[in-house]
């Protein structure tokens, strides 16, 4: 993971109980693993013999190498916190609506259905917040950053 990245999001929570430094975009995983994938593509010049490899004539290594630059120094999320996740997450405006730090802290967290957009991790997040009820968002950061 990207030091500077990880250092920046850290301390991050969102309301949904994504910790910002366990995040792959958040931490800078992604990132990272995008640059040093374009740096083996590159150096190892892959494009030039992939034609002799199946199904290799049919990759378009000039997108891919745009592609894996684009995410090597875009994708970079300052977490919830500071405007990053997406725009229109339901669960990041229902808790602001509501002033929560953590929709733990929420009566209605079971019948929710703000997580549904995130499929079978929504329920998993619901769950781990249930569990945490009573904790403070600092508490859950700190018990977060030790398993990292």
């Amino acid at each position: 993971m990207k030091h500077e990245a990880f250092d920046r999001v850290k301390n991050q929570m969102g309301p949904c109980g994504i910790s910002c430094g366990g995040c792959a975009l958040g931490n800078g995983t992604v990132a990272e693993s995008a640059e040093k994938l374009n740096q083996f593509i590159r150096s190892y010049g892959i494009a030039q013999w992939a034609h002799f490899v199946p199904g290799g004539s049919e990759i378009d290594f000039k997108n891919l190498d745009h592609s894996l630059e684009w995410i090597g120094s875009l994708v970079d999320c300052p977490g919830c916190e500071h405007g990053g996740g997406p725009p229109n997450c339901t669960i990041r405006i229902c808790s602001k609506e509501r002033g929560l730090n953590l929709c733990s802290q929420c009566t209605d967290l079971e019948g929710c259905e703000n997580f549904q957009w995130l499929g079978e991790h929504g329920g998993l997040l619901k769950a781990k917040l249930a569990e945490a009820r009573g904790k403070t968002k600092k508490d859950l950061i700190a018990e977060s950053i030790r398993g990292i």
